[in-house]
């Protein structure tokens, strides 16, 4: 349950302390405790609840220093880095399956207002798009506003599932097969995913007077409800990201890279 969130483990804070920049002072107030950081954080995140109903006790961290240190993560990738490095042991230990894989999008409704000039977003919502591998779990995360395109983002997709073995060579970063629905129909997409050596199996859409479209048969989809069933996982362990209440990009972008990070964890640690 989302409630029962009492704090990272110490083998959960074992596993990421060392991605976490350690911050040096001379004079000043001295830094704040990072594990007390993520811990409120990672409650706001799983949970759901307002900044304002972080609990207090000597385990959590000042929700605004937290509030505020998610967004200096998110910008200097410190976020981005612990998910590639939980991505890379997971790889190592063969818990990635590249034999195929599955895209997809999913809309969450945006409640914080924001106008896309200011913050980073246009519109009511924003659309996370997601590639997961064979066994269903995301290698790789975009976010776009709600009326942006979802072909669009196979590419970048692509581009962003580089997983890199824990000695710095790059390992595979595509699954052989792409799967996806008819939504994502396109002569040119099919011929940019054959490009980076993957094969694309997408259903063509019908035809206007609802015939079935001519040529070939259509190719058979494996499981690409996978997909689906991985936005589910995110949205029922992590309640904070089913709304879009944060009204800047960079917070909202940094629950949505630990979400993917602590959905690895799980599976990295014994």
């Amino acid at each position: 349950m989302a409630g029962a969130f009492k704090g990272l483990t110490d083998a959960q804070w074992e596993k990421i302390s060392k991605y976490i920049p350690q911050t040096s002072y001379k004079r000043g107030r001295p830094p704040p405790d990072a594990r007390k950081i993520i811990n409120t954080i990672l409650y706001v995140l799983i949970t759901g609840c307002r900044w304002c109903d972080v609990p207090i006790g000597k385990q959590w961290g000042k929700r605004s220093t937290a509030h505020q240190w998610l967004g200096l993560w998110r910008e200097n990738g410190t976020t981005k880095k612990i998910q590639k490095a939980l991505l890379s042991e997971a790889y190592v230990l063969g818990l990635i399956d590249w034999s195929h894989g599955s895209v997809d999008g999913s809309f969450a409704a945006g409640k914080g207002g924001g106008d896309g000039v200011n913050h980073g977003f246009k519109g009511k919502g924003v659309t996370l798009h997601a590639l997961v591998e064979g066994n269903g779990m995301p290698i790789a995360v975009t976010i776009t506003p709600a009326n942006g395109s979802e072909r669009e983002q196979v590419m970048p997709l692509l581009e962003e599932a580089q997983v890199r073995r824990l000695g710095g060579k790059r390992a595979r970063n595509c699954p052989k097969i792409l799967q996806a629905d008819k939504g994502y129909d396109s002569k040119q997409l099919r011929k940019q995913i054959r490009n980076k050596g993957v094969k694309p199996i997408i259903p063509k859409r019908k035809m206007p007077n609802g015939k079935r479209p001519s040529g070939r048969k259509q190719p058979k989809l494996i499981d690409r409800w996978k997909v689906e069933r991985a936005f589910a996982w995110a949205q029922r362990k992590f309640r904070r990201i089913c709304i879009r209440w944060e009204r800047q990009k960079k917070y909202w972008a940094g629950f949505v890279d630990l979400a993917v990070s602590f959905m690895w964890l799980g599976k990295v640690l014994p």
